[in-house]
């Protein structure tokens, strides 16, 4: 009887090996009935008939029932008839009837239905094919992963005339429909779907839209696996009011702490800017046809200390990102994967100067080397506007070492750069800012510290343009000599709070009075080129004061923090010796909030001294917890949009900056979410950008619709989403 017993291990389609790895384990049955015929050589299990693997005296989780079960020991082959069940820890089959031929390990099953427990996918027909190892033909056949169910229609199908599946591969339909429950929704003439959990090749679902401006859209992302380390996915899609596209992405992982990503979006436009459709309505009329958006960003952990970081942004044109900001491959849900992934996004959609770095950083004991390359993607179309200056490359070296033993530190920072531009002023600078600093012991419970330096920026100037010819020569050289004091006093008072919480915690409250003196004056020089923001850095004599309070909650006793539950409050102001009547600036008040019932909570603003009451207000509230509802609001108010922190009365009479941005997703029920995005200007009372989702959840699918509008388009989104089928997985670093 163990060569029959055996034999049923071969012909599982679950767990495919060859007879001689198994024939050794032994194996239990049961029967109504056991019959041995001599002619032709065959024998026969009758009756409620249950084969059962063990290994070492355990069931290995393999087992057969069927009501009728034959072995031809002739043609080595095998039947089963009758409720045939076969599983696994893997999978199972059900069928009536099934024949294996043992040697080819081909054969067939009727009415049959094979499950994949990785992957919850099953495949289902009148009439099942094994093709060879792990290898099926299916005519006429379906595969879906919702639950089956006698009686009942899948809520979604894949349906192929003629369909090939290759277990821990691909299934590969000819003829394919899509259909919920049994009606068809699409058609394609070929479709392969992953059947496993490891990364596949293979076509995602698409992507359907419309739009004002757009027309009807699609786009059908195929996904390419070249390694557990690399993938890459293509986006081809077609608008009918603009014209084909393609969209790329490619990832990589070499270990925890080095990946990266990058993607493009090509677009040959049919549609242009016209003086009676001006899409953001500015006046610049868009005219070139090849549109396109290049991204990516990449950190790389070399070791010992060596990094490198990489941000992408190139752009062209200023509108492409406001036309394109929903969908699969637009602005928006880019930057949110982005800053999951990098913690760092792009720049918002509307900035016409897109920023692009490549940075490597060393660090010893002492010493830090930075260098850098800068590039600014211009997308100003406007006569007058001077190119941004690239630095290619910039070099700092910084360090700090303590002097003679005494409470003294020498710390140094040296910068060089060079600085192109194909028009304007460009050249050479080099910033050498020696200091000293270190603490003051005045008193027991105050704390003081200094610093003094001598800042000596170098200019070799390189003109590119006529205009800059006639201000300076070739090779002129220009400086600036400045010095640096800051002096700083402050002191720390605290105190522990019992409270009765349920974990019995204890409340920390800890007040830092701070003053500071910062005096930045130029003592020779002087009429030095623009390069950069850092040269127009403002002179300062300064008095600052605030009032630190930090919050946390603590076990009694103890000085580790009770998970991240903090505030904090602070309130500062600044006082200006050279400002002649108004030297005092708006107080500034900022307060924090987060690890409390899952919100974060900051807001800050600033209240002028001189009657114009608060200037500035910026909010944001975030609120997420396990049944999956997230809310995010921020709200941004500048009463003068031109002017930084900190806030110094101004006769600035210009428009002020006043929106509101806000987000919420809430499961209304086990299978509905729904998704709400909006973005508002009270400055010019309309709406921005607004979005509202619907999400359906199923067990074994999901749709979502979208619905948006901003100032120029309306726009219509519908996404499928099946549970394991066509989803790739995350990368796997080598190693890993």
């Amino acid at each position: 009887m163990a060569p029959l017993l055996a034999a049923f291990f071969v012909f599982t389609p679950l767990s495919p090996v060859h007879s001689g790895d198994e024939e050794s384990l032994p194996w239990e049955i049961t029967a109504d009935r056991l019959t041995r015929q001599k002619k032709p050589e065959q024998i026969t299990a009758e009756g409620n008939v249950v084969l059962k693997q063990y290994q070492e005296g355990s069931p290995t989780g393999l087992a057969v029932e069927a009501e009728t079960v034959q072995y031809n020991v002739g043609t080595n082959s095998v039947r089963a008839f009758g409720s045939v069940h076969l599983h696994d820890n893997g999978g199972e089959v059900h069928a009536t009837e099934g024949e294996v031929d043992l040697e080819s390990e081909t054969g067939f099953f009727r009415d049959a239905t094979l499950f994949w427990q990785e992957t919850n996918l099953s495949a289902s027909a009148d009439l099942i094919e094994k093709t060879g190892i792990g290898s099926y033909h299916i005519v006429n056949g379906k595969i879906t992963t919702c639950p089956l169910c006698k009686d009942k229609t899948p809520d979604w199908s894949v349906w192929g005339r003629d369909v090939k599946v290759t277990l821990n591969d691909y299934a590969s339909l000819r003829h394919a429909t899509f259909r919920i429950r049994d009606v068809p929704v699409f058609y394609l003439p070929a479709l392969r779907i992953p059947i496993q959990r490891e990364k596949k090749s293979g076509l995602l679902f698409p992507e359907y839209s419309s739009s004002d401006l757009n027309g009807f859209g699609i786009i059908t992302p195929f996904f390419i696996n070249l390694s557990p380390s690399y993938d890459m996915t293509l986006y081809p899609g077609y608008y009918s009011e603009r014209g084909p596209l393609l969209a790329g992405e490619f990832r990589y992982l070499a270990d925890i702490n080095s990946r990266g990503t990058l993607m493009t979006n090509y677009l040959d436009d049919d549609l242009e800017d016209t003086p009676e459709n001006d899409f953001a309505s500015d006046g610049i009329l868009r005219t070139n046809e090849k549109r396109y958006w290049i991204r990516g960003k990449a950190d790389h952990d070399f070791g010992n200390r060596l990094t490198a970081k990489l941000d992408l942004d190139l752009i062209s044109d200023r509108d492409f990102l406001l036309e394109f900001k929903k969908g699969i491959i637009g602005f928006t849900r880019g930057n949110t994967d982005f800053l999951d992934l990098y913690h760092r996004g792009f720049q918002d959609e509307t900035v016409p100067l897109r920023d692009n770095t490549l940075q490597l950083a060393k660090v010893w004991r002492t010493t830090g080397l930075h260098a850098e390359a800068h590039i600014v993607d211009d997308l100003r179309d406007e006569p007058g506007k001077t190119m941004p200056a690239w630095a290619l490359p910039r070099i700092a070296l910084s360090g700090l070492v303590p002097l003679l033993r005494m409470p003294v530190d020498l710390a140094w920072q040296t910068d060089y750069a060079y600085f192109w531009r194909d028009e304007g002023v460009g050249g050479h600078r080099l910033d050498l800012f020696p200091s000293l600093n270190g603490p003051i012991n005045l008193f027991p419970y105050l704390e003081a510290s200094y610093l003094l330096g001598l800042q000596e920026i170098l200019y070799f100037i390189k003109p590119h343009d006529t205009a800059s010819e006639a201000l300076w020569d070739d090779g002129d050289f220009e400086h600036r000599s400045l010095y640096n004091l800051q002096f700083t006093a402050a002191t720390t008072l605290s105190r522990s709070f019992d409270i009765a919480l349920k974990d019995n915690v204890a409340l920390y409250h800890a007040i830092r009075p701070e003053l500071t003196y910062m005096l930045r004056q130029e003592t020779g020089g002087g009429g030095a080129p623009t390069l950069d923001r850092e040269d127009l850095a403002p002179e300062r004599n300064w008095l600052q004061y605030s009032i630190n309070n930090f919050f946390l909650l603590r076990r009694p006793g103890g000085d580790d923090p009770l998970r991240t539950n903090f505030s904090w409050v602070k309130i500062s102001q600044v006082y200006d010796f050279d400002a002649g009547d108004r030297p005092f600036s708006d107080i500034a008040f900022h307060f924090t909030t987060r690890g409390f019932m899952d919100l974060f909570f900051d807001y800050g603003t600033s209240l002028s001294v001189y009657g114009e009451d608060l200037t500035t207000h910026n909010l944001t509230a975030r609120y997420n917890n396990s049944r999956g509802d997230r809310f995010a609001l921020h709200y941004h108010y500048k009463r003068h949009p031109d002017i930084e922190s900190p806030y110094f009365s101004v006769e600035s009479s210009g428009d002020s900056l006043q929106e509101i941005r806000g987000n919420i997703e809430t499961r209304l029920t086990r299978l509905f979410s729904v998704k709400v995005d909006m973005a508002y200007s009270l400055t010019t009372d309309e709406s921005i950008d607004s979005t509202f989702g619907l999400v359906y959840h199923n067990p074994c699918w999901t749709i979502e619709f979208a619905a948006s509008r901003d100032t120029a388009d309306d726009s219509f989104y519908l996404i499928f989403s099946l549970t394991g089928a066509g989803s790739p997985m995350d990368l796997k670093a080598p190693g890993y």
